[in-house]
C-alpha cells in the first residue's frame, strides 16, 4: 500500500473523509486557498531551480576563469533579483481559480507582497540549495516488530533542501499562520521528511523547519528530530495503516474540522 503524508494527515483528521476522498474518490474541488497556496510553492520551486542553476554557473564560470569567453553571461531569467521573483509569480498567479476579477486581481497583489517578504527573508544569508520538489518513495520498517512492511510505500516530496554548515535543513512552505512551537515540534509531516532524507542521504536533517508566508512577515518555525523520534513515527505510520486496512472508516465531527470539509454536505454526522 503506497501512502502519503496528505493521506495520512487526512485519516486523521477525520477516517470518514478519507473514505469519502481516498476509497470512494468523491470529487472536492480546489479551494481558492488551495490554488493561492499550489501557486506560491510552483514559483518557489522555479526560484530553487534558479538558484542551482546559479550555483553551477559559478562553478563553471570559476574552473573556467582564465578562458575570458568560456561562458555567457548568465541571462535576465537567471538573475535572482526581487523583480525576476515576482515575474515568477505573475507566471504563476491563478487568475481562473477566482469567481470575479477583483479577488483576482488582489490574489494577485498578495502574492507580489509575499514574494517580496520571501525575498528579503532569503537575502539575509547565502543559500546553498540541494533539491527543489524533490520527490521520494520509501519502504518502511515496523520497529516495534523488526520486519519489513513491503506493503507500507510512503510517499512525498520536499520543498526544499539546503546544505548548511551544520547540515542539511528541511524547508516547508507553508501560507497559512504559523503553528505553536509544541505542534512542529510534534508534527508528523516534517518527521516523516526526516525519515525519507535519512534514507535517501544517509543522514538526518540537522533542521527542519515551517516557512509561512504571511502578510504579516515571513515567520521560521525550526524543530529537529532524532532517531527515537523517527522511530515513533513510524509507530504512528503502521498504527494508520492497520486501521486502514481494517477499514475504520468512523467519523470524527467537530466544529473545527467539519467547517473546513468539503464532504460536510454529503456527510451525515456533519457538525455544521
Amino acid at each position: 500500500m503506497s501512502l502519503s503524508f496528505s493521506q495520512l494527515s487526512c485519516y486523521k483528521r477525520c477516517p470518514c473523509q478519507y473514505e469519502y476522498c481516498y476509497i470512494k474518490k468523491i470529487p472536492k474541488g480546489v479551494s481558492e486557498a488551495e490554488a493561492f497556496g499550489s501557486a506560491i510553492h510552483n514559483t518557489l520551486k522555479k526560484w530553487g531551480e534558479s538558484e542551482i542553476e546559479n550555483g553551477k554557473l559559478k562553478i563553471e564560470n570559476s574552473e573556467k576563469q582564465l578562458e575570458m569567453f568560456a561562458k555567457e553571461i548568465p541571462s535576465e531569467s537567471r538573475q535572482l533579483t526581487a523583480q525576476s521573483l515576482i515575474a515568477l509569480w505573475h507566471q504563476s498567479c491563478p487568475t481562473n481559480a477566482y469567481a470575479t476579477r477583483f479577488e483576482a486581481d488582489a490574489a494577485r497583489m498578495r502574492g507580489e507582497q509575499l514574494m517580496e517578504l520571501f525575498y528579503t527573508w532569503w537575502s539575509e544569508r547565502p543559500r546553498e540549495v540541494v533539491a527543489v520538489e524533490k520527490g521520494f518513495s520509501i519502504a518502511i520498517n515496523d520497529s516495534s516488530q523488526n520486519q519489513p512492511l513491503q506493503k507500507i510505500i510512503l510517499t512525498g516530496r520536499f520543498d526544499r533542501i539546503a546544505r548548511t554548515p551544520e547540515g542539511l535543513h528541511v524547508i516547508d512552505f507553508k501560507t497559512s499562520l504559523p503553528r505553536t512551537q509544541d505542534d512542529v515540534d510534534a508534527d508528523l509531516q516534517l518527521s516523516i521528511y526526516a525519515l525519507a532524507l535519512q534514507q535517501d542521504f544517509g543522514e538526518l536533517p540537522t533542521a527542519l523547519s515551517f516557512l509561512h508566508l504571511t502578510e504579516d512577515g515571513i515567520v521560521e518555525m525550526h524543530t529537529h528530530r532524532s532517531e527515537g523520534q523517527v522511530r515513533d513515527s513510524i509507530k504512528q505510520i503502521t498504527a494508520f495503516h492497520g486501521r486502514m486496512e481494517n477499514k475504520d472508516f468512523h467519523p470524527t465531527p467537530s466544529l473545527m474540522v467539519c467547517k473546513r470539509c468539503p464532504y460536510r454536505g454529503i456527510c451525515d454526522v456533519a457538525a455544521v
